[in-house]
């Protein structure tokens, strides 16, 4: 009798739906435990932004600005970072929607004003906040990218080019994943400097300005690439948010440059397939993470009622709101 030194095909397709099978078997618990530590990291993310933000605070007597805007010559504080002169405001250009064009500079961002309280003091030095985002000058600055501001579960980051408000290349920048909270509603586009949340335009908010209780006002929330890809370092005068593109919405808006860094919660769910590029979107399956004011992170379910998101937004609507529903 001869020894049989192989499989019979009938074996072989056996041994290959069993290996099928535990494939299938073995793929979402893998899945599951790579989305618990991307949800780690990004919350880890957020702890350090908290965490910079008191910091930043307590040796400025107020959280950063949402961005930084001067037109008109005057000297603008910087923590940190001396003052900022405003220059000659730009020509005016003849185009529709003047406040897309409206002049942003030198639109130096949160996340930038951060930066020495992140360990990242030698990249902050390297800013010239006389100089705008979109300048030549400011390109090395912009175009790093950082794991701090950077959610591995976004994988549409990185560096990319920011589109003009008439759809020219303006300048490459690399991305963010979290925005700040502008509020509830309002008009961001039009009037970013009067926002009823923690941030926006020219901000100084102080702690003892949220009236509403620092631990159940969001300051920075998940803003994912995946949804529109927005540079870290700040706003760039005549640039656009658009939504990236395969994003899972319904929507293809085009936002102007307030919407860069600041994000508003409006009448939709969190990760609503009617999202638009000023609204906040996590890259996870069933949270968004926030960073409050008093620098705790909370995971939020995507399912929240929207009405209790925007009492979250807000900083001082006399709301308050019961803690236990973190």
């Amino acid at each position: 009798m001869k020894n049989r030194k192989a499989f019979t095909l009938i074996e072989l397709l056996v041994v290959i739906a069993i290996i099928g099978v535990l494939v299938g078997l073995l793929l979402p618990a893998v899945q599951k435990v790579r989305e618990a530590a991307d949800l780690a990291v990004c919350k880890n993310n957020l702890k350090q932004i908290g965490l910079a933000l008191h910091n930043y605070h307590d040796a400025n007597g107020s959280f950063p600005a949402g961005y930084l805007h001067t037109v008109d010559g005057s000297k603008i504080k910087v923590g940190g970072h001396g003052s900022v002169g405003g220059g000659v405001p730009p020509p005016a250009f003849d185009r529709p929607a003047p406040w897309m064009t409206e002049p942003q500079r030198p639109g130096w961002g949160w996340a930038a004003l951060l930066l020495p309280y992140v360990e990242q003091d030698n990249l902050g030095r390297k800013i010239d906040f006389q100089l705008p985002v979109e300048s030549p000058g400011s390109k090395d600055v912009r175009t790093t990218t950082l794991r701090l501001f950077t959610c591995p579960s976004d994988l549409d980051a990185g560096v990319f080019m920011v589109q003009s408000d008439i759809g020219e290349d303006l300048a490459l920048a690399a991305t963010n994943s979290y925005a700040a909270c502008y509020g509830f509603g309002g008009i961001l586009l039009e009037q970013p400097e009067q926002g009823n949340g923690i941030f926006s335009r020219n901000s100084h908010t102080r702690i003892a300005d949220i009236t509403d209780g620092t631990s159940t006002t969001i300051a920075i929330g998940e803003r994912a690439a995946l949804l529109a890809k927005t540079p870290w370092a700040g706003v760039m005068t005549s640039g656009t948010v658009h939504i990236t593109t395969g994003a899972p919405v319904w929507t293809a808006s085009v936002m102007p440059a307030p919407a860069m860094v600041l994000a508003r919660v409006g009448y939709k769910f969190l990760n609503d397939p009617y999202s638009e590029a000023f609204d906040f979107f996590s890259p996870h399956s069933r949270f968004a993470q926030f960073v409050f004011a008093d620098g705790a992170v909370h995971a939020i379910s995507i399912s929240i009622d929207y009405d209790l998101l925007q009492r979250l937004a807000t900083r001082a609507d006399g709301d308050i709101v019961d803690e236990s529903i973190f």
